[in-house]
């Protein structure tokens, strides 16, 4: 038997795993590898080369049987030398350790607890696991003895808390020992910050990722495109909401027109007193703004100089519910500005009013409403109409899975009836497609505990269900055309059936659960996939959609199109017509879509790659979805749908779209900065400050000429020629140096390049960046609307860091521990001018003397900079000045992270 380092990967590596690869020394100098690997990557190929590579025997730790399987089987399929046995590596038993062991989270758990365990089945039906033993077992006299030196985490995202902890004892335990490789397709971006920290103090921090353009771009993922079909509740939805905005907006004015808001507008000092309270108003912006909108709605007089120092621009947001939310909650949450007895009492009246959730205010909506938009039986016409839309477009060659999370088998009675659908789950989304759809495409059923498809296809499920050692019965469905079928065997061999049957066209649409249909399922003929989870977080929907993105050898063109589907809160409908026109208003947002659906959405949104509906860029956000613009009504989210409707007909365009990235590709981490971000009033008063400065030495020239001349001389000397030419050179030296700083920041792409470059430059020097080929790369968008600013040829980490620091720069102040200062000269006086002000980027100010290189930067680059230190009884007054005038809180513009390949326009 052979040691691990001599054993080679059988097949050719991809570009993108050979620079995963090349760089792992580097990766494992901390003894961790964290690597993120799209679905379709390789990602198991790639963690066994990698254990290969360490060369110590392995234990990999997997979430589930199947997952911790298909360790074993990729190592003999790929790595095991032809003619040697794999049981003499391969070991899937913690009590007999190989070298390769392959066992599962709940397999450890079991071992560091000294217990014994039926291990859980992956399988939907929950058939019985195996029981492991593990009373008596010494683990780590076990690990230390196998000689086990590297750890393979997969997926460890998946883990529940008590198999998160035994881990964390066990790696804690092992030490600096073992070197730790985490693998994982899907991050749990959307957790909590703690949930995120708890994660990455496992895993370490991510040192590469695999993203799905460079798979596409290589023909390992298929082209394909994201759409989202908006729909309204049902009527007896409709009207829950209706109910809890009336109680809501009823709550809001009883507080806003009582004595308990003046007295907490007195308690405050807010309207006699905010002079003495600068600092606290502006720490607290958001809140005070809240309780001022409530002030205004209710006319009550406000100074000016108020409104000035909250919002430069001298005036209020209109008033809403959201900001009758936001002032109450600051006002509960802040009983040392308030009183104890106002923010006491304020709680007690919401809560007599049914709109506290845990010390939460929740005047615009609801967990359980929230709830109810998720799981809203109202998508069922949006999935029926995208099952109607793909038919029509692809005929025969149809694949569509839509996926959700429950079988809901209790609502098999409604199959051939006409009871209205009452609950999302399979066999309701079965029925209502059946419904609308029945005619047009040849649907089916697949859960763990039922199977339904069509009569005219069953002597083919039958052939099939033969050709594999299957049995096969089948029951009719009364007022149907479709037959209940009940496969002998396990569940792996009626999922083997049905997938073989949707793969040959004998299925067009299939209805699965997420658990049996989703992670570790594959089935390459699908080109159009419906999520209709809403109980998933992102690792789940992006397992999910990893099913349709993969390339099908059948089908060499193939495009897939994903459906998200989105429930949008109905607007306020009252039987006072005079309450409905006033209660509008303070509802709706015209310029955002009222739905914690579009929000959950929004956010899944910033993991997935693809390209925008316009332009020639691949990248990450909703925004790139482009069409969904207001206005935001029923009218509105009509249009919007027809538009997604008849975008997604056109494939050839997708395709179009990624055949542009061929070639090697970079993903980057970019700032997208809006162009009233950009800075440019102090570089023109640079120039106008050059250009006095030129003017008055060249009026000295012709003063000093003429005096030599009036003392007697009939001409100029020598000396007075030199003179004048030395002064006028240095005018002009001047006049260019002032000219080539306003060329420099000449539009808003050239400025954020220039301070980008400061930024980068600081960071070079700090050995934050270390990559030879590093850049600043600047582009903008085909609107001229945003500027695009990130690092190319550099590490991800190196990436991440740049791009924090830019977004930190060119956004508002807000407690920065460094401030960097516009300084001029007048008279030879500095003078500072806070409207030019900037925080130091938290990743640089840790440090005074790295604040100062990028402070010299910034000067060398835009004229001079004071660089102030905010924790001092003086940096604090200059901090509130640069909160109140500074250019970049004055824009209310965000920057924002973006990512997006390098395919720059």
């Amino acid at each position: 038997m052979r040691v691990l380092s001599d054993l080679r990967f059988r097949g050719e590596f991809r570009d993108y795993q050979s620079e995963v690869l090349n760089s792992t020394d580097q990766y494992l100098k901390d003894g961790k590898l964290h690597i993120v690997a799209a679905p379709g990557s390789g990602k198991t190929t790639l963690g066994m080369e990698l254990i290969c590579r360490v060369n110590r025997p392995a234990l990999i730790l997997s979430p589930t049987v199947t997952i911790r399987q298909q360790w074993g089987e990729r190592f003999a399929e790929s790595f095991l030398p032809i003619g040697e046995d794999a049981s003499d590596y391969v070991s899937f038993d913690l009590h007999r350790p190989s070298q390769i062991t392959t066992i599962t989270y709940q397999a450890l758990y079991a071992a560091c607890n000294r217990i014994s365990v039926k291990e859980e089945s992956d399988d939907e039906e929950g058939e019985s696991g195996t029981v492991i033993d593990f009373r008596d077992f010494d683990l780590l006299r076990v690990i230390r003895e196998a000689g086990i030196g590297t750890i393979c985490l997969d997926e460890a995202h998946h883990l529940k808390n008590e198999w998160h902890k035994a881990l964390s004892a066990f790696l804690s335990a092992l030490g600096r020992d073992a070197t730790l490789i985490s693998l994982t397709a899907t991050p749990p971006y959307d957790s909590t910050p703690g949930e995120w920290e708890k994660y990455i103090g496992l895993c370490g921090e991510i040192d590469a990722e695999i993203y799905v353009p460079q798979l596409v771009a290589q023909k390992s993922l298929c082209p394909h495109q994201d759409y989202v079909y908006f729909n309204y509740p049902t009527a007896e939805e409709k009207e829950i909401f209706n109910q809890y905005k009336q109680k809501a907006l009823t709550c809001t004015e009883t507080v806003l027109l009582s004595p308990l808001f003046d007295e907490l507008l007195a308690s405050s000092g807010l309207l006699t007193d905010f002079r003495a309270k600068e600092e606290c108003i502006l720490e607290n912006a958001k809140g005070f703004i809240a309780i001022l909108c409530m002030a205004k709605h209710r006319s009550i007089p406000l100074p000016k100089a108020l409104i000035r120092l909250l919002s430069p621009r001298g005036r209020l947001p209109a008033f809403s519910l959201a900001f009758a939310e936001t002032a109450f909650q600051f006002v509960i949450d802040s009983p040392d500005i308030f009183s104890e007895r106002v923010s006491t009492r304020l709680h007690t009246v919401l809560s007599e009013n049914g709109v506290i959730e845990e010390r939460k205010v929740c005047l615009q909506s609801t967990a359980k409403l929230n709830r109810l938009l998720l799981s809203s039986t109202g998508k069922a016409i949006g999935i029926n109409e995208i099952v109607r839309s793909e038919s029509s477009n692809l005929g025969k060659d149809l694949r569509m899975l839509i996926l959700t999370d429950y079988v809901r088998k209790n609502a098999m009675k409604t199959i051939g009836g006409d009871e209205p659908i009452a609950v999302m789950g399979a066999v309701p989304i079965f029925e209502s497609v059946r419904r609308s759809c029945g005619n047009q495409v040849r649907l089916a059923l697949l859960t763990g505990q039922v199977a339904l498809i069509p009569k005219d296809i069953f002597g083919g499920i039958l052939a099939i269900a033969e050709k594999q050692g299957v049995t096969v019965r089948e029951r009719e469905l009364p007022n149907t055309d479709c037959l209940e079928i009940v496969f002998g065997g396990t569940g792996k061999s009626r999922v083997a059936v049905i997938t073989e049957a949707f793969g040959c066209g004998l299925i067009q649409v299939l209805v699965g659960t997420k658990s049996l249909l989703g992670e570790g399922w594959d089935s390459p003929c699908i080109n159009s996939l419906i999520l209709a989870s809403f109980v998933g977080s992102f690792v789940l929907s992006n397992q999910m959609r990893g099913r349709a993105i993969r390339t099908d050898v059948n089908t060499p063109g193939k495009v897939a199109n994903i459906w998200h589907l989105v429930t949008v809160e109905p607007p306020f409908v009252s039987d006072n017509p005079i309450l409905e026109t006033l209660a509008k208003p303070m509802l709706e947002d015209k310029e955002s879509i009222p739905s914690e659906d579009f929000q959950t959405l929004q956010r899944r949104f910033e993991c997935f790659l693809a390209p925008s509906y316009s332009g020639n860029r691949i990248e990450n956000g909703i925004e790139r979805l482009d069409i969904i613009r207001p206005p935001y009504n029923e009218k509105g989210f009509r249009h919007i749908n027809e538009q997604m409707l008849r975008m997604a007909a056109d494939r050839a365009s997708v395709a179009a779209r990624w055949n542009g990235t061929v070639g090697r590709m970079e993903v980057l981490e970019a700032d997208e900065v809006p162009k009233t971000v950009v800075p440019r009033g102090f570089l023109f008063v640079n120039a106008f400050l050059i250009l006095i400065v030129s003017i008055l030495f060249y009026g000295f020239t012709q003063v000093f000429s003429r005096s030599i001349t009036t003392v007697g001389l009939k001409s100029p000397t020598f000396a007075s020629f030199a003179i004048t030419l030395l002064v006028l050179l240095f005018c002009a030296y001047l006049f260019c140096w002032g000219l080539v700083k306003i060329v420099r920041y000449i539009s808003p792409r050239k400025t954020i390049e220039e301070l980008g470059k400061c930024v980068f430059l600081t960071l070079k020097d700090m050995s934050e960046i270390e990559s030879r080929d590093a850049r600043v790369e600047v582009s903008s968008d085909n609107l001229r609307t945003s500027v695009y600013c990130c690092l190319a040829n550099a590490t991800l980490h190196e990436k991440y860091v740049f791009a924090e620091a830019v977004r930190e720069l060119l956004s508002g102040i807000a407690n920065p521990r460094y401030v960097l200062v516009k300084r001029y000269r007048i008279l030879f006086l500095p003078v500072l001018s806070y409207s030019h002000s900037y925080a130091c980027p938290s990743v640089i100010s840790r440090k005074k003397e790295n604040a100062e290189i990028l402070a010299q930067y910034l000067s060398k680059s835009a004229g001079g900079f004071s660089l102030v230190y905010t924790r001092s009884e003086v940096g604090r007054r200059a901090l509130l000045k640069c909160r109140k005038r500074s250019y970049m809180n004055l824009n209310e513009s965000m920057t924002k992270r973006k990512k997006m390949t390098n395919s720059w326009e």
